[in-house]
Parts: structure tokens; sequence; C-alpha cells
């Protein structure tokens, strides 16, 4: 089958290092796969050799000319080499290949990275709205990340539940891990990853007589880059909740495997989350996870407590009480280490890449 994947660049976003796992997938099972997206930029994710990489930006265009030319210029492409289905990766490029392909006969499949619903304390803006349920009735099929965002789309739109694939090879054995708790995002984003509930309930265990005698050991670790202001609010937040000595903030970590491998606990803290990318790559390397499960979503990644602990998001003492248990019941934790591992290959490439085939067939047989 003869594949492009559409996005606006190769570098540093999660969707985009989604595409390029894509793109890397189906080539390695024989399909002749093209990334069309803005090579002028840094790329940070490498294609497979066997992946064509075609640009359609060209350098010093802003707005909406940018965007023009890349319609124009994509449109050429697809005259010239007639792939069979067209990718796209988030709402800006899905609308440049719907109209890049206009009256060529090529099945366009928009590719949604987040969820459908959020809380009252983020809502979507107008133009995600119009996006998200009005524009994605163009496109031929729409993937969602969840079965809980299938539902809330019902049947608006074409619409298959497709998770995002794991990065990471599951390891083969439970390895010793320090005293840790991990959790990783961007520091400037810490509102909607629930940093500020992470560090309170971190604080609750840690005024926990009981539990500082026995685990006064254990450290909260923090991955992820942000603004000083940011950093400067969690640490103030810290000191308010008397655990400064016990949480570190590790900045941007570029060998995220390994992190994972030294940790213990992970926790994925997030008032919303559309689908936990970081929370399967968690589980793959061993670590017994805590999941903040907005509306059933992550409760699908763990779905049930032999495979990790789930709570409600925003509250502060169901966090905490969560992380007590995985930090104190030893044997649970070793348990739970163990089939989250097991659980982490449904996700893997492998698996991701069968499941697109047999829905691009699908799609392209119409």
């Amino acid at each position: 089958m003869k594949i492009f994947i559409v996005c606006s660049r190769l570098s540093y976003g999660g969707a985009e290092h989604v595409a390029v796992m894509w793109a890397n997938g189906f080539a390695i099972k024989g399909s002749n796969v093209s990334l069309v997206s803005n090579l002028n930029e840094d790329i940070t994710f490498w294609a497979n050799k066997s992946v064509r990489l075609l640009n359609i930006f060209r350098v010093g265009l802003r707005g909406i000319k940018k965007w023009l030319y890349a319609i124009k210029t994509l449109r050429e492409l697809l005259k010239k080499e007639e792939p069979d289905v067209v990718i796209s990766v988030m709402s800006t490029c899905s609308i440049v290949a719907k109209i890049a392909s206009l009256r060529l006969g090529i099945p366009i499949i928009a590719t949604e990275h987040n969820s459908f619903e959020r809380p009252t304390s983020a809502p979507f803006s107008l133009w995600e709205k119009i996006c998200k349920f009005l524009l994605n009735n163009l496109y031929d099929g729409v993937t969602v990340l969840t079965n809980a965002d299938k539902a809330v789309i019902h049947s608006k739109f074409n619409s298959v539940v497709m998770p995002n694939p794991l990065a990471l090879k599951p390891i083969e054995t439970v390895t010793i891990r320090k005293k840790t708790t991990l959790a990783v995002g961007r520091l400037d984003a810490w509102h909607v990853k629930g940093f500020d509930v992470l560090i309170r309930a971190w604080g609750t265990l840690m005024k926990n007589e009981e539990f500082r005698m026995k685990n006064s050991w254990w450290r909260l670790q923090i991955a992820g880059t942000g603004s000083n202001e940011s950093l400067r609010f969690l640490q103030q937040l810290c000191k308010e909740n008397g655990v400064e000595d016990s949480v570190e903030f590790l900045g941007f970590q570029e060998d995220m495997g390994s992190l994972y491998k030294n940790a213990s606990v992970f926790v994925l803290s997030s008032r919303y989350e559309g689908f936990g990318l970081v929370l399967i790559e968690a589980m793959s390397q061993g670590c017994a996870c805590v999941a903040c499960d907005y509306k059933g979503r992550q409760r699908e990644i763990i779905k049930n407590d032999s495979q990790g602990l789930c709570c409600e998001p925003d509250n502060v003492d169901m966090l905490a009480e969560s992380l007590h248990k995985m930090i104190c019941d030893d044997n649970y934790r070793e348990s739970v280490r163990k089939n989250a591992i097991e659980r982490s290959k449904y996700y893997s490439i492998e698996n991701t890449i069968n499941r697109w085939e047999e829905y691009l067939h699908s799609i392209v047989e119409k």
C-alpha cells in the first residue's frame, strides 16, 4: 500500500513522534511510505531509511501564505504520486490534506490526538469545537484515542478507536528499583498535568507520621522542561507543603527509558488526558503506576487494580491514598509491576500497525 502521512513537523511533540512511529511501522511491514512535513525545521524524530521525506513548506513563509503554499505543493505531490491513502496528523494538517485532495479520489484519514471532552476548568476554544465536531465530518475516517471519546462522538462521523503506539520495548524482567515516584510533563502545563495536586498529595503523605517514619527515604521526581516562572511556582508549592527536601525537578530528560527503569512508581496526576502515552511507557519499563482517570480514559489502559491504580482527577486525598498503597504494600507493588509490563504489550508498534493496516484496507476498498 502507498501511504502519505502529513504532519506539520518531525520534532518535539507527542503527535509528531507517533506519526514517525507509524511511518516506520508501515515501512517495516512493506508499505511504500512518505512522511510529508516541514523539513526546514529541526528534526528530532528520525524515520527509517525506507521512509521518504517530502517537504511541502517553504522557508520564510508565515501564516496563511505558509499553509496556502503547503496546500499547493501537497496537491502537486498527490497528483504525481497517487497514494492509496493519506493519514493526516492534527486538525490543521487534516484541513490542508482535504483541500489538497479535492476531486482526486484519495481517501483522507484525520487523526485526533486529544480527547473530545474536557473539564469546565479547561473548555475547548470555538475553533477547537469547529475542528472536532464539524470539520471531522469531511474526512473518509477519523481515528480517536479511546472508547470514551467514541462514545462522546456517538455517530456524528465515521470514527474508529486507534490508541497510540508504545515507543519503548517492554522489559523482560522486573529489576530492583530506587525508592522513587516519577511524574513526567511540561512544567508550564502544570495545571493540566495536575502537578499542584501531586505536590499537595505528596505533602499529605509526608505529614502522616507513620508513613514518614517508614518511608522517609522515598523521593518524588518530576521530569519536564518549563519556564523559570513555572518552576518557581511549583518549588514554592513544595515549601508550603513541607516537601522541598523530597521533591526533585529534573528538567528535560533525553533518555526517558533509563528514568522509567530507575523508578519504582509512576504517577499520572493529570486533571484530564486524552491518552496516557507516558503511562504505557512507564508500564512497559516495569513501573507500578497510579493514574488519575478522566472519565474512563486511563481505565482503558489500566484495566483493573492488578495492573495499577486509578483515582479521581483533582482529588488530593484520593491520590495520596493511592500512592500510599502503592508505596507501602511491597508485595502488591511488585505484582503490579509484572502485570503492567504484560498489559503494555497490547500497545506495541507491531500490534498497532496490524490494527492500522486492517483499518486502512477497509477504507481503501470503499
